[in-house]
């Protein structure tokens, strides 16, 4: 059986001003308002594989020593999900992920999701979720901010999938408290408890 086309989809989440997002593949789209995304999304995800992308914090780290419990994830860099703009979008992500993922859930029931992005996705209603990281950036284009850093980081995750098996995650945090699981576990995505230790694959595209 051949593979069906992969879309891929980032929501750039923030506030309701500063949500953006694209959908590359055989029916590309894009917006700024996230009802009409998840429309899209659904339709993609009937049509074939859907790999999904966050731009929020999607894990954070659980440290084994006390003086660390607000130390940034290996890999954050110049910016930790505990600083100021790091803290803020996580909590967005806290809301905007779950209504996201329900309403999904609602359009397609037989659906399954997944964060294992070594494992190749080629049937319809298979969900990959992943974190994109775009560091902010300047480049030349018609597209609002959110929806340029979405198709940037759609870009870098396309460059990657090209060897999965060979794609690391540009955070490496083992030990972590997963919040796009619990949001699985919440949106009845999965019943499966072990999601919450799985850190997400993180896609880092900087200028």
């Amino acid at each position: 059986m051949g593979s069906v086309p992969l879309h891929v989809a980032v929501i750039d989440i923030g506030r309701k001003e500063n949500t953006g997002w694209a959908i590359d593949g055989p029916r590309p789209s894009q917006g700024e308002n996230i009802d009409e995304c998840i429309d899209a999304l659904a339709l993609v995800l009937d049509a074939g594989p859907l790999a999904l992308g966050l731009e929020a914090p999607t894990f954070v780290p659980l440290h084994r020593e006390s003086t660390n419990l607000t130390r940034g994830r290996t890999g954050d860099r110049d910016r930790a999900f505990t600083a100021a703009a790091g803290s803020a979008v996580l909590v967005s992500g806290l809301v905007v992920i779950p209504y996201v993922l329900d309403k999904l859930r609602a359009r397609a029931r037989t659906a399954t999701a997944t964060l294992d992005w070594k494992t190749h996705l080629y049937a319809r209603g298979q969900l990959l979720l992943f974190e994109a990281f775009v560091s902010h950036q300047v480049v030349a284009t018609d597209d609002g901010p959110h929806i340029r850093d979405a198709k940037l980081a759609i870009a870098k995750f396309r460059e990657g999938m090209r060897d999965p098996l060979a794609l690391n995650s540009a955070i490496d945090e083992p030990n972590c408290l997963n919040l796009v699981g619990a949001a699985l576990l919440r949106t009845e995505w999965t019943t499966d408890l072990s999601i919450l230790s799985q850190p997400c694959l993180v896609v880092r595209q900087k200028g």
